[in-house]
């Protein structure tokens, strides 16, 4: 089983479950496969949609109109009846079981499913003991479909239930005598049901068992994948952390530490002086030392900003679009504060895109910075109007953009071509307890 059940959209982003046939099939044509292996993991909610509305229909249709149809037009027997209003009964489970999974309650939704389908399966076996085959069929077939959505406690606990279900309707199709009191159908309807009926819930079952499969071995293929580019970008995150350790060394060598040792040796002059001459010494070490602490400055906003760290995103952002070379409209307000390396990856990965809209974008370039989070995910979303590019073709900036998102666990999607601009967008995972602060827009 599934140590954690598979994170699934909301369901205002799921398609209408009556479009769920159609984009599962959609996606089954594209595929390289006949049986595409992740659809498990991807069109989860479409698919659990699917097979509610596909066993409601089943149920409807076999179990309820069949029946009734058999019982006008076949043979008047309380077996057809009884079948009839279990199934229907059946119908009724399911149908609170959708809504349930359209609101994204999967784990509530396919426990229903699978509760309902136990007694129904019980009570046909009960009814018709001759159904046997099929319904030690039909009472796995939700509990296999069930383990992608369920955490593995509840999908053993659900295995457990399952055995004894299938013990019990064991039991009841060799002890009880029920049937026989009612008239019996013709052998010939029986063994057309469980001709058509056993291979259409084996095969259901192999689809299930087969797709399952097919998603685990996609999943550790991910998971390679990712492990392999979690090791690239840190591989790259230590190159530059050494190169910017270096450049910072150049910097202060080169700019800082030349007026400081300016300044001492002027500061030497000045107590040696006579006749009043270390006066100019020292407006001139004055000069030294205000230019060190400009450097000095510059050297420790290009680290850290004190913006970003007294004010988060929402005050430094607004910051740099102030002192922006090309026009910059900002939509902060879904900005809260966030922990610090949240915040710091995202401000440079704004930064670098800035810095690339201004580099690359072309003549009357604007850029659009906006902000949106929910209580599990914040989106920073950087677009420009300018020439654009080929995504394929991206240089280093981009590289240490997806570097740093990575390293936080978040995600980069950069959308861009000649000519449309240029769209990046950066989602990463926050804590619920982000605390909202005023926002700043522009």
């Amino acid at each position: 089983m599934a140590s954690k059940p598979l994170s699934t959209a909301p369901a205002d982003e799921s398609a209408p479950y009556w479009r769920a046939p159609k984009v599962l099939l959609d996606a089954a044509v594209r595929s390289s496969s006949l049986l595409p292996h992740d659809l498990v993991n991807r069109f989860t909610v479409e698919r659990f949609q699917l097979f509610l509305t596909g066993y409601l229909a089943m149920y409807g249709g076999a179990g309820v109109l069949l029946p009734l149809w058999e019982y006008l037009f076949v043979l008047r027997s309380a077996w057809f009846l009884a079948i009839a209003a279990i199934c229907t009964g059946q119908c009724l489970v399911l149908a609170v079981a959708l809504p349930l999974a359209r609101r994204g309650k999967h784990r509530q939704s396919i426990t229903v499913a699978c509760i309902g389908n136990w007694a129904a399966v019980l009570l046909i076996t009960f009814v018709a003991p001759n159904l046997l085959p099929v319904m030690v069929l039909a009472a796995l077939v939700p509990v296999v479909f069930a383990q992608p959505y369920i955490r593995w406690q509840r999908g053993l606990a659900f295995a457990v239930i399952t055995a004894g279900c299938v013990l019990a309707l064991a039991v009841l199709a060799r002890f009880q005598h029920f049937a026989h009191l009612a008239v019996q159908p013709p052998r010939w309807i029986e063994n057309a049901f469980i001709l058509v009926a056993l291979p259409v819930h084996a095969f259901h079952l192999l689809v299930i068992a087969f797709n399952n499969a097919g998603a685990l071995a996609v999943s550790e293929q991910m998971l390679a994948e990712r492990a392999a580019e979690a090791e690239a970008s840190r591989s790259r995150l230590v190159t530059a952390a050494d190169e910017e350790r270096r450049r910072l060394e150049r910097d202060l060598h080169d700019g800082a530490q030349q007026h400081l040792v300016a300044l001492a040796v002027l500061l030497q002059l000045a107590r040696t002086a006579e006749n009043g001459n270390h006066q100019s010494l020292l407006t001139e070490a004055s000069g030294l030392l205000e230019s060190a602490i400009a450097e000095i400055r510059r050297l420790a906003h290009g680290i850290y900003p004190p913006s970003l760290v007294s004010g988060g995103l929402a005050r430094a952002l607004p910051a740099v679009a102030a002192h922006a070379p090309i026009p910059i409209q900002l939509d902060l307000q879904d900005l809260g504060r966030y922990p610090a390396p949240i915040e710091a990856a995202l401000y440079f990965c704004a930064i670098e895109a800035l810095q690339n809209a201004t580099k690359h974008g072309g003549a009357d370039t604007t850029v659009t910075i906006t902000a949106s989070a929910d209580p599990r995910t914040l989106t920073l979303t950087i677009s420009d109007t300018g020439c654009g590019f080929e995504p394929t073709t991206g240089g280093t900036g981009l590289t240490n953009m997806t570097d740093r998102v990575s390293a936080i666990g978040g995600k980069l999607v950069i959308d861009s071509a000649p000519g449309r601009g240029t769209r990046v967008a950066a989602v990463v995972e926050t804590p619920a307890s982000a605390q909202q602060a005023p926002q700043a827009s522009g």
